[in-house]
């Protein structure tokens, strides 16, 4: 769901339209926030009593109890732990006196993430299943978690476009690479012993 200064507080009252709740036009800049665990929907009550406009995307789960066998229905955050908002540097600092934050993400394009949001929540006002999975990016450390290889780790690399899992020896210079489905790898942490991870964010305190 979203909130804007000028929103209900509910966050129960429906699927808005994403044009109206990830506006372009804002005076502010546009942040990731990294919560605390389960705090999401409370820094957006916290934002919403300090006028911050902000966006948490939110989607419908049923789940059935084993013991009695009655459905429950809830609203959970599409993206675990994570709250956008848009903010002047004024009240960048006073979402951070909320105490409800880990760290903020500097988001580089803004007219990317607004897009890409008002995408996200076009899909939640369709009621489509959907699944998150994280982006794997050439020089990613992946897992393959599926088939014959599966529990195999390495780099992710593309040749002739098709996906390979890159297995390096790095005192001679030479890898074994193999190929394998998109589908069938997950990204990881790199290994304690790699030297260093390829930059993704900048963060602010």
């Amino acid at each position: 769901m979203t909130a804007t200064p000028d929103a209900p507080s509910s966050q129960h009252d429906g699927w808005i339209e994403p044009a109206e709740f990830v506006p372009a036009d804002l005076p502010g800049l546009w942040y990731a926030a990294h919560t605390r665990a389960r705090n999401e929907k409370a820094l957006v009550e916290q934002l919403l009593r300090r006028r911050i406009p902000n966006y948490l995307p939110l989607a419908r789960r049923e789940t059935r109890s084993r013991r009695t066998g009655r459905i429950s229905r809830s609203l959970v955050p599409v993206f675990p732990g994570y709250v956008f908002f848009n903010a002047t540097e004024q009240q960048r600092y006073q979402a951070l006196t909320t105490n409800r934050i880990a760290r903020v993400l500097v988001v580089a394009d803004q007219r990317q993430l607004i897009a890409e949001l008002q995408r996200i929540a076009l899909l939640l006002k369709t009621d489509q299943d959907f699944a998150v999975v994280q982006r794997i990016e050439v020089g990613d450390w992946g897992r393959i978690i599926a088939g014959p290889l599966r529990g195999l780790e390495g780099v992710v690399a593309r040749h002739a476009g098709r996906w390979r899992l890159s297995m390096n020896v790095t005192i001679l210079g030479q890898s074994a690479n193999v190929e394998v489905d998109r589908d069938q790898v997950e990204r990881i942490d790199p290994p304690s012993w790699q030297a260093t991870e390829r930059p993704r964010n900048t963060t602010l305190g």
